[in-house]
C-alpha cells in the first residue's frame, strides 16, 4: 500500500497538533499504511500504540480497474446494493464500518478514541447519523479530514467537523 506523500506527512503533524490536547484513550486505525501514518505522529506524542482494526479499511470498489472511478463510486451511492465485480456494495461497507465504530465506542466506554479510516468508509458511516451525508459530501472532504462523533446512550449520535479549513 502507498504511504503518505510529503504533504501528507506534514498534514499528519497538523492532525497530531489538533488532537493531542484531547483526552485520548485509544488510537485505532485501518490496517492501510496511509491511515496508520496519519495518526503515527499523534501516537508518538502521546506514547500510545496504534491498534489495528481491519473493519476500518476502505471499501474495495472492484477487483479490477474501472473506466471511470468517480462515476462508478457515485453509482454505488445511488444504489446501496450495487457491487461492481469483486467489489463491496455501499450497504455492506457501511454495515462493516458502522459495526466497527460502534464496537470501538462500546469497548472504550464512550471515552475519546481517535479512529483513522478512509474517506468513503467514513462518509458511509456518517450517512448512518445524517441522511444528508452523501456522495457530494464525500467529494467535498479534504485529505485528511477530522470529525468528532459524539455518542449517546439513546443512540442519537452526532458529528461535527473539527478539521480547520
Amino acid at each position: 500500500m502507498r504511504g503518505l506523500s510529503d504533504a501528507g506527512r506534514r498534514e499528519s503533524q497538523r492532525v497530531a497538533d489538533l488532537l493531542e490536547g484531547r483526552d485520548v484513550a485509544a488510537i485505532i486505525s485501518s490496517p492501510y499504511t496511509r491511515a496508520i501514518q496519519t495518526v503515527q505522529p499523534l501516537a508518538n506524542r502521546l506514547g500510545m500504540t496504534i491498534e489495528i482494526d481491519p473493519d476500518l479499511r476502505e471499501r474495495h470498489l472492484a477487483s479490477g480497474p474501472l473506466d471511470d472511478f468517480t462515476a462508478s463510486l457515485e453509482a454505488t451511492w445511488r444504489d446501496f446494493d450495487l457491487a461492481h465485480p469483486g467489489g463491496e456494495s455501499s450497504a455492506a461497507a457501511q454495515a462493516r464500518v458502522s459495526r466497527a465504530v460502534r464496537r470501538i465506542a462500546t469497548q472504550n466506554d464512550s471515552r475519546s478514541v481517535v479512529i483513522s479510516t478512509h474517506g468513503n468508509a467514513l462518509t458511509l458511516f456518517l450517512h448512518t447519523l445524517d441522511a444528508s451525508v452523501d456522495f457530494a459530501f464525500w467529494t467535498r472532504m479534504s485529505l485528511p479530514d477530522v470529525y468528532a462523533v459524539a455518542t449517546s446512550p439513546d443512540d442519537a449520535w452526532s458529528y461535527q467537523r473539527v478539521w480547520p479549513a
